[in-house]
């Protein structure tokens, strides 16, 4: 296929060196024969690249973000909270940070310099696939962020007292060793208060859920919220999201996390008081007309709007750590985003690169939900 003409600064690509550190990954990149017609913004501080993100026009079709998640949820915040522009461009996140979730999500799990190329030819010849995927828009009092997951919770906590300490993989086995040996022993209790069920109330849609103390909350567009970790049972529709609520203690979350972990629900214990009914439930669901009832305190589903009401504080969105300041949090539903994915991968709806000069599309739709 021939390529398409690129006119000056139609592509944009954002770094952040300081993301994982890979610098000589990034001069790959910025060396590569894709980047010479590319506009760069590179920074050492997400907070320094304000003005020039706030000043891309509509001559910037497709940008490519250097850096991880948290890099990732920055830069949505500053791209498009009070964005007058109402088309947000094509986005590619390339990877090069130390969590790369959404990335691979997206099919991306070369390096970011083979990534940033696939991206770069695709979209020159007009194969680049897109996503369209919403955005969470996390918000209390004036306060608002946007990203791909949201967490409250004793995990969130567990991620507070990794990022105080030292970072690495060995930072990390370390914190998670200690978690589980007080939540067993008690021991160490520096730990203890960190794995204290969260006192909340919880409204989904409307309807406030039937418990008063959580392990977690979450909620999720993705259905992914680490690699190996989609624990979310329902598939998404347009307009929704994913949320995970876990009432139940946290002794009891720990034994059934390998469930948990890939989406199954514990069995609902108190019904195996009645025999008759399970073993008539067993065989509905070798039928397929039922299945053994799940753990109530177990909710797994989708949402358009979460209200959380909780002395808690801190929260994650997208491993962005931030405060609620006592507020009540709503988390709904926000800006959809374009986002280019790798042929690789089977997301739906996909479409091809969509021609906006001529308004027309580039290769026509490849798939629909």
């Amino acid at each position: 296929m021939t390529q398409r003409s690129t006119r000056e600064h139609e592509i944009v690509l954002i770094c952040n060196p300081q993301a994982g550190g890979r610098w000589k990954e990034l001069a790959r990149i910025l060396d590569s024969r894709e980047a010479r017609h590319v506009r760069r913004i590179v920074t050492d501080s997400i907070e320094d690249i304000g003005p020039a993100l706030m000043s891309l026009g509509r001559s910037a079709q497709l940008v490519c973000i250097y850096g991880g998640d948290g890099t990732i949820q920055r830069l949505l915040d500053r791209m498009l909270l009070g964005k007058k522009r109402k088309v947000p461009p094509q986005i590619a996140f390339i990877g090069g940070g130390t969590m790369n979730v959404t990335a691979t999500w997206c099919g991306f799990t070369a390096s970011p310099g083979r990534n940033f190329r696939e991206i770069v030819r695709a979209y020159r010849s007009g194969e680049l696939l897109l996503k369209e995927v919403p955005l969470l828009r996390v918000s209390h009092g004036d306060t608002a962020h946007l990203g791909f997951i949201f967490g409250m919770g004793v995990p969130i906590r567990l991620l507070d007292a990794y990022e105080r300490g030292k970072k690495g993989k060995g930072a990390a086995l370390r914190v998670a060793a200690s978690a589980l040996t007080a939540l067993w022993t008690g021991l160490p209790r520096s730990f203890r208060p960190l794995l204290d069920e969260m006192p909340a109330r919880v409204e989904v849609d409307g309807e406030a859920l039937p418990f008063e103390r959580y392990a977690t909350v979450f909620c999720n567009v993705t259905g992914r919220l680490n690699p190996g970790v989609e624990p979310f049972v329902k598939r998404r529709t347009r307009d929704t999201f994913h949320y995970a609520a876990y009432a139940s203690g946290l002794r009891e979350i720990a034994l059934m996390l390998p469930l948990l972990l890939r989406g199954v629900r514990p069995i609902d214990s108190k019904s195996l008081l009645k025999p008759v009914s399970v073993w008539r439930q067993a065989v509905m669901s070798i039928r397929g007309e039922g299945q053994l009832p799940a753990d109530p305190r177990y909710v797994n589903d989708l949402a358009r709007r979460v209200q959380l009401e909780t002395d808690e504080s801190l929260y994650t969105v997208d491993g962005e750590l931030f405060h609620a300041n006592g507020e009540p949090l709503q988390v709904e539903v926000g800006p959809f985003l374009r986002l280019a994915v790798s042929a690789r991968v089977g997301l739906h709806p996909t479409m091809r690169l969509a021609d906006e000069v001529t308004g027309g599309v580039v290769g026509g739709v490849v798939g629909r939900a």
